[in-house]
């Protein structure tokens, strides 16, 4: 039987503005089967949610074929086909191309040191390396800025974008790139030691503890590795690929899916312990404080989880979508929505405190240290707002939109642009002290150690600058 080629975004505005079952199957051609189907279908697309088809038919039978087409990275819908992903930004012919190069799935690929190089002894006790500085994703680093540029240390090359944040774990820089391989370079010199062929690309930070670096690929895997033993110890499947940033804490994994799930996974039994559904797919990168677990979703919500047991204590409805980290500080939790608003609501209770509206999406993740917080915006500027007012303090303008989250150091806050620049920024005037230029928009969230900035950007570079 030849299935009936339906136009989705076409039913999903009919869907959306009440049309009922019956004038859907005289429109379409449909037999009730046929109705369920075409409900099936959008529901696992993602692009009508639960609400919107509450109350109809049950969902069974698939008999029939909407006009959509996925990224290859993401898996995002859309609804013609595209050269660049206006979700994930992928060029798609590039990232073809990439996966070719990548080291085979599930590998290690041992680098051999250049003569006369010592081999290296690692050992990653106790160490750990935490995406934004700490798992309440305040983007603040106890380390010393760097006031003055004075020199590239290095860059080390991969073969795809690297939008992730590295993280530097004792000697060792840890990310992962598009070209599906996660890499383990010298913090002193950029030379590679090893790497693990994901086979799919890597968007998501990864969290370092107890000698395991944690994180997750675009194949919808959770992957654990001992960097130690140079082992995969574990990997867990969900039914999206993953953009969020794990949190590790307490012998528990927390992290998001676009198949809208939050997990939280035990590390020790290496099993689900729980998981929590929402109303769309989740780029945000949990923030945890107290026991507790804060994320958002595109379904526009914030929610806050109790760590245990996955129930949720309150959720605060935004005016658009959220899909960066909530940064916490004091009591006070700082996050940004797509319909230009930076919220401030009490970690409790989830009561508003104040908004700020901005002319455009909120497109990083919020920083905050000592009564202000800082957020970059697609209209190219960096925000300085106060904690306690929500009034603007200063902004500091790009050439091109800003999504890589500030890094804070001192009275200085390091972040990139898509206009392929890294700015250092003096957080008492906003004024601008030194640039650094590379040869891609800069989406990753820099991090410092020991008085370095490392960072990633779309030339497929990592950049270690002092």
């Amino acid at each position: 039987m030849t299935k009936i080629k339906i136009d989705a975004q076409q039913a999903i505005s009919d869907i959306k503005a009440g049309m009922t079952d019956v004038k859907l199957m005289q429109k379409y051609r449909l037999t009730a089967r046929g109705l369920e189907s075409l409900f099936h279908k959008l529901l696992d697309a993602g692009v009508i949610n639960e609400t919107d088809v509450r109350g109809r038919m049950p969902l069974t039978e698939e008999t029939v074929d909407i006009l959509l087409f996925r990224c290859p990275a993401c898996g995002m819908p859309q609804f013609s086909q595209f050269d660049e992903c206006p979700q994930c930004r992928i060029i798609v012919s590039k990232y073809k191309e990439s996966q070719v190069k990548s080291a085979p799935s599930g590998q290690i690929v041992k680098t051999v040191p250049e003569p006369g190089l010592p081999k290296k002894a690692v050992s990653y006790v106790r160490n750990s390396g935490v995406y934004r500085g700490d798992l309440q994703r305040t983007g603040v680093f106890p380390e010393p800025g760097v006031k003055e540029l004075t020199e590239l240390r290095w860059k080390f090359k991969t073969g795809g974008w690297v939008s992730c944040s590295p993280v530097v774990v004792g000697d060792d820089v840890c990310f992962g790139s598009l070209d599906g391989n996660f890499y383990v370079v010298d913090a002193a010199g950029g030379e590679e030691f090893w790497l693990f062929g994901v086979g799919s690309s890597i968007y998501s930070s990864c969290q370092v503890v107890d000698g395991s670096a944690i994180f997750g690929g675009l194949d919808g895997n959770l992957y654990i590795l001992d960097l130690e033993k140079r082992t995969i110890k574990y990997k867990y499947a969900t039914s999206g690929p993953i953009y969020s940033a794990p949190a590790a804490v307490n012998g528990r994994v927390y992290f998001g899916s676009l198949d809208g799930r939050l997990y939280s996974i035990d590390t020790n039994s290496q099993s689900l312990k729980w998981e929590f559904k929402t109303n769309g797919p989740i780029y945000s990168s949990p923030s945890f404080h107290d026991d507790k677990i804060y994320f958002g979703s595109l379904d526009g919500n914030l929610y806050c989880l109790n760590a245990a047991n996955g129930q949720e204590h309150w959720k605060f409805k935004a005016a658009g979508i959220v899909t960066t980290a909530a940064a916490l500080y004091e009591d006070t939790l700082y996050f940004g929505c797509g319909a230009g608003f930076l919220y401030a609501v009490a970690y409790d209770s989830g009561k508003l405190i104040w908004k700020f509206k901005i002319n455009s999406k909120v497109t990083s993740s919020p920083a905050v240290a000592d009564k202000c917080v800082y957020v970059g915006c697609a209209d190219r500027f960096l925000y300085a707002v106060a904690c306690d007012s929500g009034t603007e303090k200063w902004k500091f303008q790009t050439q091109k939109s800003i999504y890589s989250a500030p890094a804070l150091v001192d009275s200085m806050a390091y972040f990139g642009s898509a206009d392929k620049t890294l700015y250092a920024v003096d957080l008492r005037t906003g004024q601008e002290v030194w640039k650094f230029k590379t040869g891609g928009p800069i989406y990753s969230a820099p991090t410092i150690s020991s008085g370095v900035i490392y960072f990633g950007s779309d030339d497929g570079c990592v950049y270690a600058i002092l």
